[in-house]
């Protein structure tokens, strides 16, 4: 067994194509089949290099690991068309077909094709090709190319006849073959075209199971037929369903449809991204929604994969994301942010010992979705005195909040300031005071961060240690005209 994700150079890698090459890592993962990257890179003006630079960077991000690619490919295979279509490997095909009467030379020029066009319009049928340059003479065609004159080389469809395609998302699909034109294989700049180029690259290949998205469902009966006219084999299909933006229309940027390394750029973990792209169109029997790559490999079964379309949503995604941070120890958190950390950061953080830039970590892994916010929540560790006072001087404290914060200041000022103090010294006043955790957290976290939301408040001081927070303390206290406790 053996599938294949073949992508095209003339974009980075969006979340639709990563989506594609995931379902088939899976199934190869799964069944044991070899897995290959082919680059269909045969439209030479729109295919670049730095595109196929960014397939590969972010395969390689994710993980999806290829047995086969241009980077490491097996015995002579050519993994890129470009250098398959240097080898005349198409062309060649393509005179094999012509030879055994499965495809002709095709001389019509543009102006005479939509005059054809424009008369089956005017009947109000759909267009089908003439097959006229089918009935020249060998002569003739002789004539024709030594002439030099332009050509395509057509594949001939044959009687009508229906093609049953069994599909393994979506059953048997009929094709009626009376609806389609003698489509060309080669075109006349000597280029292959899409449904002749996967063919014989499929079958070169030894594919043995296409896994892709349903946009080429209607490529499927004419691919069947050039098998067929080769003497191939004809693998397996299964058409995976589209991915939709918020709207139910095809996916676009503004719903996701960016580079994938743009999401590695904002802090996405590989793995949550993985894990949400599996669950579009497809679920494990079980319905979990958390699954490692083993899990969803060991449940993973092409038959539960949805016909519809999926929607992708990114609010869903970040919480995903936020879920996979927070499996992470905070050793090793600290080592994921690191890249994703501003110069301010980095200057101020680094006065601080490992164990502390640590417990800085872990007091702000709950509020992270994403890598790249952990400057946001640094800030409250990084502010300078002179920031923080102004931002102070922005809120009120009533004579409740008063009587609280002394009261914390006076139970602290005795401990090492450690998380389990900062626990204690809070809920004695809660217990003694008879007020809910807000009336006490809130007014402790303005006075001694400036921020009224953030990481855990005990984590945040047990940082700052003693003497920070009862300067603090006492600064708030001191502008109510409170005097130190």
């Amino acid at each position: 067994m053996k599938v294949r994700f073949a992508p095209s150079p003339t974009g980075n890698l969006h979340i639709g194509s990563v989506r594609t090459a995931l379902f088939n890592w899976v199934y190869a993962q799964k069944y044991g089949a070899g897995l290959v990257l082919r680059i269909e890179d045969t439209d030479i003006s729109r295919s670049k290099s730095e595109y196929e630079d960014n397939i590969m960077e972010g395969l390689n991000w994710l993980g999806l690991t290829m047995d086969e690619s241009p980077l490491t490919p097996l015995e002579d295979c050519l993994y890129r068309q470009s250098q398959r279509m240097d080898q005349d490997i198409y062309l060649q095909k393509a005179k094999s077909l012509i030879d055994s009467g499965y495809a002709y030379y095709s001389f019509e020029t543009e102006e005479e094709l939509e005059q054809e066009r424009a008369s089956a319009k005017a009947r109000g049928e759909a267009y089908v090709y003439s097959g006229k340059s089918r009935l020249l003479s060998p002569e003739q065609i002789r004539s024709n190319l030594d002439s030099g004159m332009p050509y395509t080389i057509r594949f001939y469809i044959g009687e009508p006849q229906s093609i049953v395609v069994n599909d393994l998302i979506r059953g048997d699909i009929d094709f009626d073959t009376s609806l389609l034109s003698d489509f060309i294989i080669i075109k006349s700049d000597g280029s292959p075209s899409y449904n002749f180029a996967v063919v014989v690259d499929d079958y070169d290949m030894g594919i043995t199971h296409v896994i892709r998205g349903e946009d080429h469902i209607s490529n499927t009966p004419r691919q069947i037929l050039v098998y067929k006219a080769l003497g191939a084999v004809t693998p397996k299909f299964a058409h995976l369903p589209i991915i939709l933006g918020k709207d139910k229309s095809k996916l676009s940027k503004r719903d996701g449809a960016v580079a994938v390394t743009d999401y590695r750029d904002q802090g996405y973990l590989p793995d949550a991204l993985l894990n949400y792209l599996s669950l579009l169109g497809w679920s494990p029997e079980d319905g979990r929604e958390l699954l490692s790559r083993d899990e969803l490999i060991s449940q993973f079964d092409i038959s539960r994969i949805s016909k519809s379309g999926a929607v992708f949503d990114e609010k869903k995604l970040k919480w995903m994301n936020g879920q996979y941070i927070r499996q992470h120890s905070p050793e090793q958190l600290l080592d994921l942010v690191k890249p994703f950390l501003s110069s301010v950061s980095v200057s101020a953080i680094s006065s601080f010992s490992t164990t502390l830039q640590v417990q800085m970590i872990q007091s702000i892994q709950d509020n992270l979705e994403l890598l790249s916010e952990v400057n946001h929540y640094l800030e409250l560790y990084v502010i300078s005195e002179e920031k923080f006072k102004e931002r102070l001087a922005e809120f009120s404290f009533s004579e409740q909040d008063q009587r609280v914060l002394l009261l914390f200041a006076s139970k602290l000022s005795s401990s090492n300031c450690s998380r389990d103090d900062v626990e204690s010294a809070m809920q004695a006043i809660c217990d003694e005071e008879g007020l809910g955790k807000g009336k006490v957290f809130k007014p402790i976290r303005i006075a001694t961060t400036s921020y009224s939301s953030g990481p855990y408040l005990p984590d945040a001081l047990s940082v700052f240690g003693l003497d920070r927070v009862l300067k603090r303390l006492s600064l708030t206290i001191q502008v109510d005209g409170y005097g130190q406790s």
